[in-house]
């Protein structure tokens, strides 16, 4: 399975009646959006162009580094590697943000996740 590493500077999630969208970017430019639309709760991503397919398998984040398992009709139509790896160089503040995000937007996902707590598995 091909790996690709982005690195990400910022993260924002923004939440409206219809969709909770987690927006990860680098130098000012969108890298990735991971979403959930909440009309039949369909979670999906959209790569800088724009073009959308669905949100990945499985997910693992550990520390700063994001880890996305995509499958292989998904990897191609976003032009991202299946194992898609991201490390987050944002602060602690942030870091809580996207994991909060990822775990409400990609519940159908298994996944791996650090917490202040311990870590979680689905």
């Amino acid at each position: 399975m091909e790996s690709i590493r982005l690195r990400v500077d910022r993260v924002d999630v923004r939440q409206s009646d219809d969709e909770l969208t987690l927006i990860l970017g680098a130098a000012g430019v969108h890298v990735m959006m991971i979403r959930l639309r909440y009309d039949g709760w369909v979670d999906e991503v959209m790569n800088p162009a724009g073009e959308v397919a669905s949100g990945p398998g499985a997910f693992t984040l550990i520390g700063r580094e994001l880890r996305l398992e995509f499958g292989l009709q998904s990897a191609t139509t976003l032009g991202f590697p299946r194992d898609c790896r991201l490390h987050l160089d944002v602060d602690d503040d942030a870091i809580r943000r996207a994991r909060a995000a990822l775990l409400e937007i990609l519940q159908c996902a298994c996944f791996v996740v650090d917490t202040a707590e311990g870590r979680i598995t689905s």
